[in-house]
């Protein structure tokens, strides 16, 4: 199955690959439940943006791992994606682990079982 960042049900994409297929997307995929806490971080997000092999299962997004995505836009457009059911949300945030300078496209999606999807796109 052929999966793009710019396909519009992404998420759903997503949900029906194996986790090792996910692994290898060219773009970080993370899921969070409807609390925030990490249930999935892809190892393309960890590679990509620099995180590497720390600690995230389980670790709350916002204040354990991305403290600099606990922003008003950002964690608003997350808290939408929970409340409303379905939700997609594209826009541009300036900052990644490795290079605060960096510009990422991100894509918040519902989750189909609750929580959200939260895909970044790094350009080379």
């Amino acid at each position: 199955m052929s999966v793009r960042f710019d396909q519009p049900d992404l998420a759903r994409a997503v949900e029906r690959l194996e986790v090792k297929e996910i692994d290898v997307l060219p773009f970080g995929a993370i899921r969070l439940d409807p609390k925030g806490a990490v249930v999935l971080f892809s190892e393309a997000e960890a590679r990509l943006s620099g995180f590497g092999a720390r600690p995230r299962i389980g670790l709350n997004f916002f204040t354990q791992i991305a403290p600099c995505m606990n922003t008003e836009s950002f964690r608003s457009a997350a808290e939408r994606a929970v409340s409303a059911g379905t939700f997609n949300a594209e826009f541009t945030h300036i900052g990644d682990f490795d290079d605060r300078d960096r510009e990422l496209t991100v894509k918040i999606q519902s989750a189909s079982d609750g929580g959200m999807w939260i895909f970044l796109r790094r350009e080379s």
